[in-house]
């Protein structure tokens, strides 16, 4: 159990508020998609935390040997292990039952939700095949089996009896939200959008409270899914500034998943045309604001402040952009951090060509949004350097942005700079394609006395962070 606490975050009196947040904070960051054993791990740990929390199979029919004491005292021992947390002991006891009972539907049950607690989702995933097979109108066992495909990485049959149960009438919350990711990752948009509205409408206005982090996750997905296919989104939008309105002061503990939905918001808001988001974008600044502990990233805020800020130019924002906005989850996959590499380079080189028409700005930004600027002090004092040595340190860092802006082709470099790709393109390599880049005047070395003339080595001086 201690395991469990650790996987997620948190600490062991953590309640189920707490356990809820942290897991939907963990498989934002760690999907079945991007890394799928994190995901097993995460989901494992939160099925076992909230085990014995209001679950629906506690109210299942289930098939039991009639008038057998053995039978009886069998099943009470593995509900006494489940609640110890020894799932190890409960999976072979209710083994034990499947073989003196033929597999009679209470032990096959009770082992498919042990292996799933333990981890072996493998086995968990045949026992729900064989409950499906046997009890097709029980839709619980094909929530079950739906989740544990999900869990286990089969994608396609996950999907598949995601569809199932759901077309069959199954509404359960927690269903709705890994339905709801699984559509997505399928890029089944539209479908994803249709559960989720679901999930929102399924919560009665009297349980909101009970259902906060599960309601605020379904608003960030529904504004992600909106940067990737934007669909008619104004009644969301009311019904989220409602939800908002009714949390009111309830809302600290719930930090980390506003700032991800007011993050997905404000990016969805700067596609959509019209007002929509307007309020909303508001009403979620001034309540972070008001809420955020003196450990939150307050810059984060502010940076979304700055890119709505007149006074800067459209370089500043996408520089504070490249460095402080990006996130793995509007850009999906492992190239995402060779991906904010790149558009770090690249704002990096439009600055480089602005200096030092940027100082005054860069002034402003000291002065109006003084976290901001503390986390770019590397950028800035490389930028202030360059006044001296702007030839070598652009030819760095174009020898590797050169490659990578043929791989991402989304810079902005070498549309506001066309020529410096001409330039390129005149570089020698010893290949006409993917070559190696070969330099024309010496490089210099990272030990050498810097070109500046301070006496210092190169990379204490003009090279630092290069």
């Amino acid at each position: 159990m201690r395991k469990d606490y650790e996987i997620l975050g948190i600490g062991e009196d953590a309640d189920e508020k707490t356990i809820k947040r942290a897991y939907f904070k963990q498989i934002r960051e760690y999907s079945p998609e991007k890394d799928p054993e994190r995901f097993q791990e995460i989901r494992a740990a939160y099925e076992r935390l909230l085990e014995e929390k209001d679950k629906p199979q506690n109210s299942l029919q289930l098939e039991f040997p009639a008038d057998d004491k053995f039978a009886v005292s069998m099943f009470d021992q593995i509900q006494k292990l489940l609640q110890e947390g020894d799932y190890a002991r409960a999976s072979l006891t209710a083994k034990e039952g499947m073989k003196y009972y033929h597999e009679v539907e209470c032990f096959l049950y009770m082992y498919a939700r042990c292996c799933m607690l333990e981890g072996k989702n493998g086995k968990g995933v045949k026992a729900y095949e064989k409950l499906v097979k046997r009890y097709p109108d029980k839709l619980y066992y094909k929530s079950e089996l739906a989740k544990a495909y999900h869990i286990r990485g089969y994608v396609r049959k996950a999907y598949a009896m995601f569809q199932t149960a759901y077309q069959e009438g199954w509404r359960e919350i927690d269903f709705l939200n890994l339905y709801s990711q699984c559509c997505f990752e399928r890029e089944q948009y539209q479908e994803a959008v249709l559960v989720l509205q679901e999930l929102i409408d399924a919560v009665p206005a009297e349980k909101t409270n009970q259902a906060i982090p599960e309601l605020l996750e379904a608003y960030t997905g529904l504004f992600l899914i909106y940067i990737s296919a934007p669909f008619p989104v104004k009644d969301v939008v009311e019904k989220c500034s409602s939800l908002l309105d009714q949390i009111g002061n309830q809302n600290h503990g719930y930090e980390d998943q506003l700032i991800s939905m007011f993050t997905y918001a404000y990016t969805a808001a700067s596609m959509a045309e019209g007002e929509e988001f307007a309020s909303l974008i508001k009403k979620m600044r001034d309540m972070l604001r008001l809420f955020l502990p003196e450990d939150m990233p307050k810059e984060i805020l502010d940076a979304y402040d700055l890119m709505d800020d007149e006074r800067f130019s459209e370089l500043m924002k996408l520089t504070v952009n490249a460095f402080m906005l990006l996130d793995g989850i509007t850009y999906p996959g492992e190239s995402f951090h060779e991906y904010a590499m790149f558009m770090q380079m690249d704002a990096f080189l439009c600055q480089l060509e602005a200096w030092p028409m940027q100082r005054r700005e860069l002034e402003l930004l000291k002065k109006e949004y003084p976290d901001i600027y503390e986390c770019g002090t590397e950028i800035w004092d490389m930028l202030r350097i360059s006044t001296i040595n702007k030839a070598y340190m652009r030819e760095d860092v174009l020898a590797e942005y050169g490659k990578m802006e043929r791989k991402f082709q989304c810079g902005h470099y070498y549309e506001m700079y066309p020529n410096r790709r001409q330039e390129e393109e005149q570089v020698q390599w010893d290949s006409q394609e993917n070559g190696t880049f070969v330099r024309q005047n010496r490089k210099i070395g990272r030990n050498e006395p810097c070109p500046c003339g301070s006496g210092k080595k190169y990379k204490n001086c003009c090279g630092k962070g290069l």
